[in-house]
């Protein structure tokens, strides 16, 4: 309110603010604005007015509120959201968001989900809070990812094997060769009727589903997964998976003990290419014939002889470091052991002899061997460190998308993996190591700007050793 016989006292500026319920108080040559009420007061018979509320300070240039207001406003407009462990999953899969919108109209949901089964391991369940307070929700932006959602995209994922398999082609064009393996998933549900029972690693009789994975042994890197029902034989499953991918440089690196006639008449009839490791006491090594030939692996020369058995070949491999741990491993456990014994052995520590189809060098051969052990570390990582092993999917649709979305997870940790390894940093970090590390670095919304926030020491280190050019795209 203001006292209409002082009205002309005061400048335009300040009787704009002059509306009903409020007061304007002049002190010097500032003018403060209060909000009042009048209340009846009996005694007087009359109205009786009441300041309340300050409610600023005005100006020429406007009304300023007070300071614990304009507080409140700005921390209103204050967000802080994840950022570093989402913008390195980001920058790693351009390729991948490229090809997933190709092929999938709910591409956003895909890549959401898949990005926080790897940083968060997240159930469905979380992936909406997940996404919510991370700042990839505002580089991706309207991603569906409530739970009812994400359900009903696995289960038309699980329909669109078609689309799930082009995706994946799209990835394995420049491979040379592509190692062949199964490993097994355990199933909760009753509804999935792939499931058969069957022993894990940990002997527990449990339902359980095969995955057939290819491993792309150009880019170490999963290039292609295949559910099976737990009791179809791997041997012959190969066949459709060929079928499916067009690729006929598959090659099917296999366990110890897995070589026989029968199996390696079965794969060359279906024209799948083998690396099978032999026992050290087959008949079909020569241990007689002269390591001449040598390649260096890892910083240690590694010998080797080739020769002919039958239709095939046979490499029989040597690491003389290994061989001299296996001596003194030999020895230890043996000290009042015989002489004719160890000599008898000898010629076989250090050694590896595998039969192949593969009209290749030794050293390609080798170390196909050995990425038998990526290979492995794939399916831990899909096991333990994705916890992808233990699903309640509620049918086979739903647990072919659910198994889609971590094989995506798979591939971003193992291009982090891959990253490490030519920094060769993998003896100083593992990817999870870097995603924990990059998962301390925020973006902090304030008023309508972004700023990156203060980056830990240690994770800034990482950020420099692998190259991430996180600064540069945060504006900072």
């Amino acid at each position: 309110m203001i006292d209409h016989k002082t009205k002309n006292d005061y400048p335009d500026w300040v009787l704009k603010y002059w509306t009903r319920g409020t007061l304007v108080m002049r002190r010097g040559d500032h003018y403060y604005l209060y909000r009042v009420s009048s209340k009846w007061n009996p005694e007087k018979k009359r109205s009786q007015m009441k300041t309340g509320e300050y409610l600023g300070r005005i100006t020429p240039d406007g009304l300023i509120e007070p300071k614990a207001k304009r507080v409140m406003k700005l921390y209103s407009r204050i967000a802080v959201k994840e950022y570093g462990a989402s913008f390195l999953v980001n920058h790693i899969s351009g390729d991948m968001t490229r090809s997933l919108k190709k092929h999938f109209p709910q591409w956003k949901e895909i890549f959401v989900f898949s990005m926080m089964r790897l940083i968060h391991v997240s159930p469905l369940k979380n992936v909406e809070f997940h996404y919510s307070t991370s700042y990839i929700s505002e580089t991706i932006p309207d991603a569906h990812v409530s739970p009812e959602s994400l359900s009903n995209m696995l289960r038309e994922i699980g329909m669109d094997r078609k689309s799930v398999t082009e995706f994946m082609k799209a990835f394995m064009k420049d491979d040379r060769y592509l190692a062949v393996d199964l490993t097994h998933v355990l199933s909760m549900s009753e509804n999935i009727i792939s499931a058969t029972l069957g022993h894990n690693s940990m002997e527990e009789y449990l339902p359980q589903v095969q995955v057939l994975f290819l491993f792309s042994l150009d880019h170490h890197i999963p290039a292609y997964f295949r559910m099976l029902p737990g009791s179809i034989n791997s041997v012959a499953s190969l066949k459709t998976t060929m079928e499916e991918t067009g690729r006929k440089n598959i090659v099917l690196v296999a366990d110890t003990g897995f070589y026989s006639r029968p199996n390696t008449e079965a794969l060359s009839s279906m024209g799948i290419h083998f690396i099978m490791p032999m026992r050290r006491n087959s008949r079909l090594i020569d241990y007689t014939i002269s390591m001449e030939k040598h390649f260096m692996f890892q910083d240690h020369p590694v010998f080797y002889a080739k020769y002919d058995a039958g239709r095939y070949t046979m490499f029989t491999f040597r690491n003389d470091f290994l061989k001299a741990e296996e001596e003194k491993d030999y020895l230890r456990r043996h000290e009042k052991g015989s002489e004719t014994a160890f000599r008898r052995l000898r010629e076989r520590m250090g050694t590896i002899s595998v039969i192949t189809d593969l009209k290749v060098s030794g050293e390609i051969v080798y170390g196909m061997l050995k990425s038998r052990t990526d290979m492995e570390q794939s399916y831990d990582t899909f096991k333990n460190t994705i916890h992808a092993d233990r699903t309640y999917m509620r049918d086979d649709l739903h647990l072919q998308g659910w198994m889609f979305v971590n094989f995506i997870a798979l591939v971003m940790h193992y291009r982090i993996y891959n990253m490490l390894k030519k920094m060769d940093l993998l003896s100083r970090y593992s990817p999870e190591d870097v995603i924990r590390h990059l998962d301390r670095i925020h973006m902090l919304r304030i008023g309508d700007q972004w700023k990156l926030s203060e980056i830990p020491k240690k994770s800034r280190v990482i950020i420099e050793k692998l190259e991430i050019p996180i600064m540069q795209n945060s504006g900072s």
